[in-house]
């Protein structure tokens, strides 16, 4: 029986060659009014070229064949890099949004400099880092002083100038640019994280007694785990009364964020203790225990001491004037005295009335003796008067006493100490059974003592110091490692391994066989007689011919030993149809072994006829 092949399709048939279309394969070319196709020795036409004919023509290539493997993995591994870069793109995030232009270019510079390999927002045009070098971005900014200038406070009023804004806008805006000029003044202190200033600017009225004075309110919240000491808030209460006219300290307020009220005046508090006496005698009480500490802590162990201190202070302030005369019992001295006496001398009337009016007087005459003369008559009168004025001296001494504050009125001290770890080797180092072993009553007697030494205890003030033991729950130890599956190391391993799981899939898969397809040797021809002859007619079939093409058989000698039976396993005694189960399996499975072949050719056409 005679069988005809059909036509391979070759593109380089269409090259112009003779004999192209090739009578070995009984093709031939059929010309229509629509074009060119190629049929085959039964007639049926075969597809004219496709699309991609031009590029099945450059595959078949031998040079391309050759290089195809290589630009097979250059694809791959660039695949691979572009998926790794992919995942592994860091997240941007803007940074200090708000910045003038100037500042923006500062700052841009000297992060790329510090190579955090910023990024300009073409969007919005803020500067952008990587999310996991944001914080990191920000403290290396704010060392460089960036930003510099921000448009808030007084250079806001610049744009804002108009001819029809009222005066109470004017007001408006002033106030809030003092706000807002204070609040950037206090963000200066370095333990102020932020802040907000409130300002109440009454009208004030051209009268003295009828003005009434501003008021100011502070809210500063302090960096994490810093807080504002009241030396500071000191500091912004006259910082504001000093840059607000007629403003006193007095009415100026400062909270924190957590509401609290923490301006404090100089005066004295009327219930309690003002805050430096509190921190006084908050800081006493830190050294007393300190004190208990390191005099405990050699013998029971650091871990093992626990103090309190309680001190009661006294800060009244007694100011005393004394004044003591003689002190020395010397008696009064003399130190000035001035005597004067006064003497008049009177005489009777006498002569003729009114006879010395009419004559002028006697010419006056001085006279050194002032001595009574008996001269004078004996009716004449005189008067004496005399004073004498003595100052003494005394000792005398001046004392203005003023008592110190803070004097310690009682005290009151707390000790609690460890128990020692049970016994759990007697006196001679063998093991036994835990027991315990707690401080003798002259252990806690001689602990007493020193703290009372070092403490400072007197009795007469009523002071108080126990020392007790007792046993101390374990601290509880918290975990502070964070997940597998939230650490950001981890997570990116498994991203990185699994991307190259996938990878080596994919080489494996795709990559493997298409380069194997290309790098396989072509099988030889199969020689034309194997098809047509007597053999092909009468013992080949359509599937064996397809094995000889797939096969590569060059001879008819290759062919005859290929088809030459083999010498079988089987004896006659196997074949007995009364063997059992066992044994019918294992003939079927020797015959299996002998020629695989042509058992599965006998099952593919028992498949069909069925």
């Amino acid at each position: 029986m005679a069988t005809a092949t059909a036509a391979t399709f070759q593109p380089n048939n269409f090259a112009g060659t003779p004999g192209a279309a090739g009578n070995a394969t009984g093709g031939a070319l059929a010309t229509s009014g629509s074009g060119t196709a190629l049929a085959g020795a039964d007639g049926a036409p075969v597809p004219a070229p496709g699309l991609f004919t031009p590029m099945q023509q450059m595959l078949q290539q031998p040079g391309v064949k050759k290089a195809m493997p290589f630009i097979l993995m250059g694809l791959a591994i660039l695949l691979f890099v572009l998926t790794y870069l992919t995942m592994n793109a860091p997240n941007y995030r803007p940074i200090m949004p708000g910045m003038n232009e100037a500042d923006q270019q500062t700052a841009f510079e000297a992060l790329k400099q510090a190579d955090f390999k910023p990024v300009l927002d073409a969007a919005n045009g803020q500067i952008t880092v990587p999310t996991s070098r944001y914080h990191e971005a920000r403290i290396f900014l704010a060392s460089k002083g960036l930003p510099k200038t921000t448009n808030t406070g007084i250079e806001s009023l610049k744009d804002q100038s108009a001819m029809t804004t009222s005066q109470f806008m004017e007001q408006v805006r002033y106030t809030a640019a003092m706000e807002q000029e204070l609040a950037r003044t206090i963000t200066q202190i370095d333990s102020i994280q932020t802040a907000r200033v409130h300002l109440a600017m009454p009208k004030q009225s051209v009268f003295v007694r009828d003005r009434t004075a501003p008021k100011a309110s502070i809210i500063v919240t302090p960096f994490p785990g810093r807080y504002v000491s009241p030396t500071q808030v000191q500091a912004l209460v006259h910082l504001v009364a000093s840059s607000v006219p007629l403003m006193s300290t007095e009415n100026v307020t400062v909270v924190d964020n957590q509401g609290k009220l923490i301006t404090d005046t100089t005066s004295e508090a009327a219930l309690g203790l003002t805050s430096a006496q509190t921190q006084h005698k908050q800081k006493l009480e830190d050294v007393y225990r300190q004190r208990v500490s390191q005099i405990l802590a050699p013998i029971v162990g650091d871990a093992n001491v626990r103090s309190q201190v309680n001190m009661s202070l006294d800060f009244t302030q007694t100011e005393t004037t004394t004044e003591d005369f003689d002190n020395r019992k010397e008696g009064p001295k003399t130190r000035s005295e001035a005597l004067s006496e006064d003497k008049n001398t009177l005489k009777d009337a006498s002569g003729i009335p009114g006879a010395l009016s009419n004559t002028p007087p006697a010419a006056p005459s001085a006279n050194t003796n002032t001595t009574a003369t008996g001269a004078s008559a004996a009716g004449d009168k005189s008067t004496s008067t005399s004073r004498s004025t003595r100052n003494f001296e005394l000792d005398r001494s001046v004392r203005y006493v003023k008592a110190a504050s803070g004097t310690v009125e009682r005290l009151s001290v707390a000790v609690v100490i460890n128990e020692r770890a049970p016994l759990t080797k007697n006196e001679k180092g063998e093991p036994m059974d835990p027991k315990p072993n707690p401080y003798t009553e002259e252990e806690i007697t001689r602990m007493q003592s020193l703290v009372r030494g070092v403490v400072g205890f007197d009795e007469k003030r009523g002071d108080v110091v126990t020392v007790v033991q007792a046993k101390f729950e374990p601290e509880q130890v918290y975990d502070m490692s964070v997940p597998w599956y939230k650490d950001e190391s981890v997570v990116n391993n498994l991203k990185t391994g699994l991307l190259g799981l996938l990878f080596v899939a994919f080489i494996m898969m795709v990559i493997r066989p298409a380069v194997m397809h290309f790098i396989a040797p072509e099988p030889p021809p199969v020689d034309p007689a194997l098809l047509e002859g007597p053999l092909a007619d009468g013992e080949l079939s359509e599937a064996d011919k397809q094995a000889l093409q797939d096969g590569g058989v060059e001879s008819m000698e290759e062919l005859k030993a290929k088809m030459m039976p083999k010498k079988s396993n089987i004896s006659a005694e196997m074949l007995d149809t009364a063997n059992t189960y066992d044994d019918k399996v294992a003939l079927v499975r020797i015959i299996v072994a002998d020629d695989a072949a042509r058992v599965a050719a006998v099952l593919k056409n028992m498949i069909k006829a069925g």
